[in-house]
């Protein structure tokens, strides 16, 4: 146990004791101390048991952890809850207690799809509703439940430590406007979420089909590589400014950005040779229509490095950018909007740096 009302315990179970009767000769038991055997094991007490009136008190809290159970103790409610380790009957209690919770919206229904077990008192649940997932976290000694990873992220988890659980998210909420995929860590004992940018070595598809772009230009700033992108001339953004469809590739050597619905506004083709410690060269031109997606498994790949499209037509334009670097590295891509301009920054580490 941890936190202020830690240090209460060892005086609330001085006085709140559990009460084991044994009919043993008052003398006897004033003239020897008193020995606590759980399953033939010994266990030494802060307290030690003492007969009060006929009666052998031994403190509570001792005897239920060498059981195996948790104490609790609700300053609030000025109670003391002992949790057994029955893990099963934690799950029910939490998923009883949840009830209307779950549910994302009045007439919608998900289900629990997964459950980890999180450190000595927590329960992680994955709430789901059709490609909408959301994230519970419950604590089994006291029942409470936080809501910590909303649908709007459309996170999944990506590992469970004693102190944090981290997701792999992609955003997107309702508009499917996605993100390159990023890090939620979810701190245990504070109770934050953050975020930070992730770095991949691996192919990865964001955006989505979305409204006519036409590339501007293609240049360096900082080490990064930079696209800008404007709304094509009599394009109506109507539902807003959507990031549009992005297959990115990945080779030991080679990444490659495919990016749908977009048109260069000059050349078919260019070529940067710059001078940079990872970056070899830059090339990008036109592909036309009934250009074939090159890894169509990415694009029904599920969440978050896939994009779960099915039954989609990909016959339109696009533009391929592709990055040749010097050796094995990892990638990011952060993309602005700003008034009609979109902004792709693509970002490199070397094998030493991550």
């Amino acid at each position: 146990m941890s936190g202020p009302n830690s240090r209460l315990l060892p005086t609330i179970f001085l006085v709140i004791t559990l009460i084991v009767t044994l009919f043993i000769s008052g003398v006897a038991l004033a003239n020897q101390p008193i020995k606590l055997l759980v399953n033939n094991q010994e266990i030494t007490t802060d307290v030690p048991p003492q007969v009060i009136e006929g009666r052998v008190m031994v403190p509570v809290r001792c005897l239920a952890e060498a059981l195996g159970a948790k104490i609790h103790w609700d300053e609030k409610k000025r109670t003391i809850e002992v949790f057994t380790e029955d893990w099963l009957f934690q799950l029910k209690k939490l998923l009883d207690q949840a009830g209307e919770e779950f549910l994302t919206a009045p007439d919608v229904k998900g289900e629990i799809r997964r459950l980890w077990r999180v450190g000595e008192n927590y329960i992680l649940l994955e709430n789901v509703w059709h490609r909408d997932y959301d994230y519970w976290l419950g604590n089994t000694s006291t029942g409470q439940k936080d809501w910590i990873i909303p649908f709007t992220e459309n996170a999944r988890v990506e590992k469970i430590e004693d102190q944090e659980i981290v997701f792999v998210a992609k955003g997107g909420g309702d508009g499917g406007d996605y993100d390159f995929p990023y890090l939620l860590r979810y701190d245990l004992k504070n109770k934050e979420l953050s975020s930070e940018q992730i770095y991949l070595q691996r192919e990865v598809t964001f955006g989505t089909l979305g409204w006519d772009l036409l590339l501007q230009d293609v240049h360096l700033q900082d080490e990064a590589v930079i696209l800008n992108l404007k709304v094509a001339p009599g394009q109506v953004l109507a539902g807003g400014f959507r990031k549009p469809l992005t297959i990115v590739g990945y080779q030991d050597n080679l990444i490659s950005i495919r990016i749908y619905s977009v048109t260069p506004a000059q050349s078919n083709k260019q070529a940067l040779e710059p001078t940079h410690p990872l970056i070899k060269k830059v090339e990008w031109k036109a592909l036309p229509p009934d250009k074939p997606v090159e890894n169509p498994a990415l694009l029904q790949m599920d969440f978050p490095y896939g994009a779960l499209l099915k039954n989609i037509n990909f016959n339109r334009p696009s533009i391929e950018v592709k990055i040749y670097t010097k050796e094995k590295v990892a990638y990011n891509i952060s993309t602005n909007v700003e008034d009609n301009h979109l902004t792709y920054t693509v970002k490199f580490k070397p094998p030493s740096a991550y």
